[in-house]
């Protein structure tokens, strides 16, 4: 490739192609995604990130409680549940049947557990 240069108030710039330098373009847009992989890759192996299965997603499309779906997912019943994030049973049958709607402590504590954000659940 040649490269021709100018100067412009005393800063010297490269003359390429238009062609180059829309190849480097992709090019730098390929090495960003390969490094977002292996970014997200190690997050996965390290344990800091988790795939959320497909089944989650399917059932949250048709409508299910994130809770109840994430509950089950951990393999915890909601009285195990209740005990470990320190709230009433009841209160988690009412937030899974969205018979109440649960303060921001309540969906932190439930998400602690269920080790989710509580964005996610609530």
């Amino acid at each position: 490739m040649r490269v021709e240069t100018i100067t412009r108030r005393g800063k010297e710039f490269a003359v390429i192609p238009v062609k180059h330098l829309e190849k480097l373009m992709e090019d730098a847009e390929m090495l960003a995604d390969v490094r977002a992989y292996d970014a997200a890759r190690a997050r996965l192996e390290n344990g800091e990130d988790e795939l959320i299965p497909l089944e989650i997603t399917e059932r949250r499309l048709k409508g299910e409680p994130a809770l109840r779906i994430w509950r089950e997912h951990r393999k915890l019943t909601q009285e195990r549940l209740a005990r470990r994030a320190k709230v009433s049973r009841a209160l988690i049958a009412a937030l899974e049947t969205k018979r109440k709607a649960g303060s921001v402590s309540t969906w932190k504590k439930l998400g602690a557990v269920l080790d989710v954000s509580w964005e996610q659940l609530a």
